[in-house]
């Protein structure tokens, strides 16, 4: 299975770009045989939540409890939340002390079907309940047949939504591994035009540290605590809060977190 031998194969493929944010490509990442194996489970795994539409995001199916997750799939992701992966990291990205998160809070096994998107977005930062500070995104896509016209890119933008900077298929073993902050804007918000029969596959994982306080309380603006959505220029896509109140936009951007009676995270 997944060793050292294949932490040293990925040690070769892994350069970090930084436009438009450290980022780093790898295609190829993971032996054909496993990556084909798990693209497989994938297509015949059944025991997903699917996620009611809504302005951001459509036709989404998912699943983030490991112990339910197809045999191949966990080794994959034990691989990746491995000690000697986790260096790699460290070390590629100059973090120090990255968390796997096992409970995958938003991670794990993501599926979309015909007519879904994700519009472009930075992630949550903050879990509140764990007091950890997210710093990584793995993307590992499972899609050997995916076709160029049936859109489903993720996309990277710019910090002020101007340019697309990078662009990735989701074609089987591609891989994507990101910095998380403010301004690490990602998303697929064209709707997929693929066949009926076909899902967007992915794993999904993320990566924490734990934030150093000089106080007991940490004033952290709420925003930070969840997704907030972006538009792209000359498009009708949904913008973060744009239909709420000026209070509303207020609170929730600029207000310290613990003002707010919220249970999220």
């Amino acid at each position: 299975m997944l060793d050292l031998n294949h932490i040293k194969q990925l040690q070769k493929k892994m350069t970090l770009s930084h436009k438009p944010f450290p980022n780093i490509i790898v295609k190829n990442s993971l032996p054909l045989e496993i990556i084909k194996k798990a693209e497989k489970e994938f297509m015949s795994f059944t025991n997903f939540f699917d996620h009611p539409p809504y302005r951001y995001a459509w036709c989404k199916s998912s699943c983030n409890n490991f112990k339910k997750m197809p045999e191949t799939i966990q080794n994959i992701i034990s691989f990746f939340y491995s000690k000697l992966f986790l260096e790699l990291l460290e070390n590629k990205f100059n973090l120090n002390n990255i968390k796997p998160d096992w409970k995958m809070w938003g991670a794990g096994m993501h599926g979309s079907t015909r007519g879904g998107y994700l519009t472009i977005h930075s992630d949550f930062i903050y879990q509140r309940k764990t007091k950890t500070r997210r710093v990584l995104n793995l993307l590992l896509y499972l899609n050997s047949t995916w076709q160029e016209e049936w859109n489903g890119h993720i996309e990277l933008w710019d910090k002020r939504m101007k340019n697309k900077v990078q662009s990735l298929s989701p074609s089987l073993n591609n891989m994507l591994i990101f910095r998380t902050d403010k301004d690490s804007n990602h998303g697929f918000p064209d709707k997929i035009i693929c066949p009926e029969n076909v899902m967007r596959k992915s794993i999904a994982l993320y990566y924490y540290v734990e934030e150093k306080r000089a106080f007991p309380v940490q004033v952290i603006r709420r925003k930070y605590f969840t997704t907030v959505w972006k538009k792209r220029p000359n498009t009708n896509d949904p913008d973060f809060m744009d239909r709420d109140s000026l209070w509303r936009k207020i609170k929730y951007k600029y207000l310290p977190s613990f003002f707010l009676n919220n249970k999220e995270n």
